[in-house]
């Protein structure tokens, strides 16, 4: 193992050991850090899909979402740093036996339904939800 890797290693075993002691309201705000993180990743996809297909991203009010959780990350600044402490702290805490999976999975397969007949989203009033279930159909998802 190289130096380099001996250091990155220590420091996230260290990371992980602070993140144990975490006060309930780091831990918190390091959730929000990671969820706001995900919002933009996924407005980016539909984004860059919708395009894709056609269909005018500025039409889709609620990418405005994505927009939003930009600016508030980058008000912060969002650093690797923190990104990397977010991550320590946060490591633990996904533990729920697929259970928001297996929710998620329901409510994209009824989404998906509605665009079974191949119609488009009304861009103005779509949920982020239902704009990801019609530019990401589960076979991709699951492929």
């Amino acid at each position: 193992m190289s130096v380099i890797n001996r250091h990155i290693k220590h420091w996230l075993t260290r990371l992980e050991i602070k993140a144990a002691a975490t006060h309930w309201a780091d831990r918190h705000a390091a959730h929000q850090r990671n969820t706001r993180r995900a919002v933009v990743e996924i407005c980016e996809a539909i984004r860059e899909r919708l395009s894709l297909i056609g269909l005018d991203p500025a039409l889709a009010v609620s990418l405005l979402r994505g927009e939003q959780a930009a600016a508030e990350l980058a008000a912060i600044p969002d650093t690797e740093v923190l990104r990397a402490a977010d991550a320590a702290i946060t490591r633990g805490d996904h533990n729920d036996n697929g259970e928001a999976s297996s929710i998620i999975t329901a409510q994209s397969a009824r989404i998906i339904a509605d665009f079974s007949d191949r119609s488009e989203p009304d861009l103005a009033h779509a949920s982020l939800a239902a704009l990801f279930a019609f530019c990401f159909p589960m076979e991709e998802l699951t492929a």
